[in-house]
C-alpha cells in the first residue's frame, strides 16, 4: 500500500489529542446510560478520514494509527466513570465523602500512568515474542484486525469516498435528536410505549436512542437476541417485584448473573489464564527493533510512576501501603495481562469482572470499609484503559510497521488531559441525571450498580438493607450464569444461545432499551443490511455517528441545562 508512511505529523498528533478528550466525555456518558460503549480507535480513525480526506496533503497509515491509537486512550478512559458513579451511590447510601473534581483527575490520571508501565512488558509478552510463533499459534487480536479493517478500506478507496458525509450527516442528525428530545427540549419522545395487553404499565417499549441503532450494530445480532430474551425476563418478572412499573431496579438477580457469567468464562478460559501467567517467568527472548524507550528511560519512567502512584493512594486517598502494592502488582500487572490476553484471544472483555476481583482481594488485604475496597474496581478502569487497549493498539501499530515509542508517548501526552475531562464529564452528568443504586428514573449505570452493591457485600459493617427475596434472586441469577457461560463456551451451542452479556445487561436496563436494541439490530443487519443491500462500511459510518452522537448530545444537554437553556429535570 502505498500510504504506509512513516511520519508522526502535526495534524494526527492536534486532532488525535481533540478526539481523545471528545471520545472521553462522550463514553463517561454512554457507559452510565447503557453499560456498554464503544472504545474509539475506528470513531477516531474515521473522524480524521473525514476531517482530512479532501486535503492536498495525503492521509497516511501513520496517521490513521496515531489517531485511532490516541481516541482509543481517551474513549476507554471514559469507562472509569464508573468508578466515579459507583462511589457517588456508596456516599449517598453510608455518607461517606463523595470524591471532587480533584480527586477523581489525580486517581484517573496515577492508574492510568500504572497501566501505562504494563504496556512495556505486554508488548514485550503478546506482541513481539507472538510475532515469532508459527502463524497459527499467534494471538488473533480480534480487536486490532477490526480497526485495521476499517483504516485499509478507507485509505484504498479514499478519492470517490462517500463516507465523510454519511458521517456529517448521521452525527448531526443524532446530536440534535438527542437535544431536542423528552429530556432536553421536548419536541421528540425518547420511548414509543408498547400498550399491548397493558405492558406498558411494566415499561415495556422501544427506545428511539441513536444509541441503540450503532451499539446494536457493532454488538452483533446474537447479543440483540440476548437483550430481547432479558427484556421479555423483566417483564415475566414486573408484576411480583417491589416496583412493577420499573422492573429493573431490582438488580440482584442481574447483578449476580453478570458477575457468574463473566467469572464462568474466565474459568472456561483457563489455559489461556494459564499461558498469560507463565508468560511472566519468560520475558526473555524475541526480538524488538523498535523498543518503546531505552533501558534508562523505562526505569525512570517506571520508578516515578510507582511513586508517584504510591503517594497520592497513600496521602489523598488514605489507602494502606500494602493495598496500594497489591492493586499495582496485581491489578496493574496480572490482571492486566489475563484481561488483555482473553480480549485479544476471545474479543471478551472482562473488565467488569476484574474490577470485581480485585475489590475482593483488597477486602482480604486489609480494605477497612467499601470506599477502600471499591478504589479495586477504579483501579481496574484506568490502568486497564491505557494497558489493556494501548497493547491491543500496538498490535496493529506492528503490523504497519508504526513506530511504537509514537503510539505510546502520543497516548501518554493524553492521560492529564483526558482524566480532567473524565472528572469533569462525570460532575456534570451526576449533577445533572439521578445515579443511585434503587431510584427510579435517572441514569441505568449497570456497572456502576454491579460494583456498588459488590463493595457493600464485601464490606460487613456496611448493614445494607436487602429487598425480599433478593438473595434468593442473585442465587437464581448466579447460577443460571454460570450454566449460561458453560452452555455459551460450547461453539455448536453458543450460535444458538442468545449471548449473556445482552440477557445480563438487560435485566438491569429498562425494558424499553432492551426491545430497543432488539428493534435496532433488526433495522441494522435485516432491514438495511440483507433487505436494502446498504455496505457494511456504510453501517459502520451509521453506527459510529449514533454511537457519537448520543454522547456528544447527552454531553451538551446537561451543559444547557446549567446554563439555563434547558429545564432541569
Amino acid at each position: 500500500m502505498e500510504r504506509v508512511e512513516h511520519r508522526l505529523t502535526t495534524r494526527s498528533f492536534v486532532v488525535g489529542y481533540i478526539l481523545a478528550l471528545v471520545m472521553c466525555a462522550v463514553n463517561s456518558y454512554l457507559t452510565l446510560s447503557f453499560g456498554i460503549m464503544e472504545e474509539g480507535p475506528a470513531i477516531a480513525a474515521l473522524f480524521f478520514f473525514a476531517m482530512f480526506v479532501r486535503s492536498a496533503k495525503k492521509i497516511t497509515t501513520s496517521e490513521m494509527v496515531i489517531v485511532a491509537t490516541m481516541g482509543s486512550a481517551g474513549g476507554s478512559l471514559g469507562f472509569i466513570s464508573n468508578f466515579f458513579a459507583a462511589q457517588a451511590m456508596i456516599a449517598a447510601k453510608t455518607g461517606a465523602t463523595p470524591y471532587t473534581i480533584w480527586d477523581m483527575t489525580i486517581f484517573a490520571t496515577v492508574t492510568s500512568i500504572i497501566g501505562l508501565i504494563s504496556v512495556i512488558l505486554l508488548r514485550q509478552i503478546l506482541i513481539i515474542k507472538d510475532a515469532e510463533l508459527p502463524e497459527d499459534e499467534r494471538l488473533p487480536w480480534v480487536g486490532a484486525k477490526a480497526v485495521k479493517g476499517m483504516i485499509d478500506p478507507l485509505l484504498e478507496h479514499s478519492a470517490g469516498s462517500l463516507q465523510p458525509r454519511y458521517l456529517v450527516v448521521f452525527l448531526s442528525v443524532a446530536i440534535l435528536y438527542v437535544i431536542f428530545n423528552s429530556s432536553g427540549v421536548g419536541w421528540f419522545p425518547e420511548v414509543g410505549m408498547i400498550t399491548l395487553g397493558g405492558l406498558s404499565a411494566y415499561s415495556a417499549g422501544i427506545a428511539f436512542s441513536p444509541f441503540v441503532w450503532g451499539g446494536a450494530y457493532l454488538m452483533g445480532f446474537r447479543t440483540c437476541v440476548g437483550f430481547l430474551v432479558g427484556g421479555i425476563a423483566l417483564l415475566i418478572m414486573a408484576p411480583y417485584l417491589p416496583r412493577p412499573a420499573a422492573p429493573h431496579t431490582y438488580v440482584w438477580p442481574g447483578v449476580m448473573f453478570l458477575t457468574t457469567a463473566g467469572l464462568t468464562a474466565l474459568a472456561v478460559n483457563w489455559r489461556v489464564i494459564g499461558s498469560a501467567i507463565a508468560s511472566l517467568f519468560d520475558v526473555k527472548g524475541g526480538h524488538d527493533d523498535d523498543p518503546i524507550m531505552s533501558k534508562r528511560t523505562m526505569l525512570a519512567f517506571t520508578v516515578g510512576g510507582v511513586l508517584l502512584t504510591t503517594g497520592f493512594m497513600y496521602f489523598n486517598f488514605k489507602l494502606g501501603l500494602t493495598i496500594i502494592v497489591t492493586m499495582m502488582v496485581v491489578g496493574g500487572l496480572l490482571l492486566n495481562l489475563i484481561a488483555t490476553r482473553v480480549a485479544a484471544q476471545t474479543y471478551f472483555n472482562p473488565a467488569r469482572v476484574m474490577g470485581i476481583l480485585l475489590m475482593g482481594i483488597n477486602a482480604l488485604v486489609g480494605a477497612s470499609n467499601v470506599n477502600q475496597s471499591l478504589t479495586g474496581a477504579g483501579f481496574v478502569a484506568g490502568s486497564g484503559a491505557q494497558g489493556g487497549n494501548l497493547t491491543n493498539d500496538m498490535a496493529y501499530g506492528f503490523w504497519y510497521r508504526v513506530k511504537s515509542s509514537w503510539q505510546f508517548w502520543t497516548q501518554t501526552s493524553t492521560v492529564l488531559g483526558c482524566a480532567l475531562v473524565a472528572a469533569v464529564a462525570f460532575s456534570l452528568i451526576n449533577a445533572n441525571f439521578v445515579l443511585s443504586l434503587d431510584a427510579e428514573g435517572g441514569l441505568a449505570a449497570p456497572v456502576a450498580k454491579i460494583w456498588a452493591i459488590m463493595g457493600l457485600l464485601f464490606d460487613p459493617e456496611s448493614a445494607i438493607n436487602l429487598p425480599p427475596f433478593a438473595v434468593e434472586s442473585m442465587w437464581i441469577g448466579g447460577i443460571a450464569g454460570v450454566v449460561w457461560a458453560l452452555l455459551e463456551s460450547r461453539s455448536k451451542i453458543r450460535r444458538f444461545l442468545p449471548s449473556s452479556i445482552g440477557f445480563g445487561l438487560a435485566l438491569i436496563l429498562p425494558v424499553f432499551y432492551d426491545f430497543g436494541f432488539f428493534a435496532g439490530g433488526v433495522m441494522m443487519f435485516y432491514v438495511l443490511g440483507r433487505y436494502l443491500k446498504v455496505k457494511e462500511v456504510s453501517l459502520n459510518t451509521l453506527a459510529i455517528a449514533c454511537i457519537v452522537g448520543e454522547g456528544i448530545g447527552g454531553i451538551l444537554q446537561a451543559g444547557l441545562k446549567i446554563v439555563g437553556l434547558l429545564p432541569n429535570g
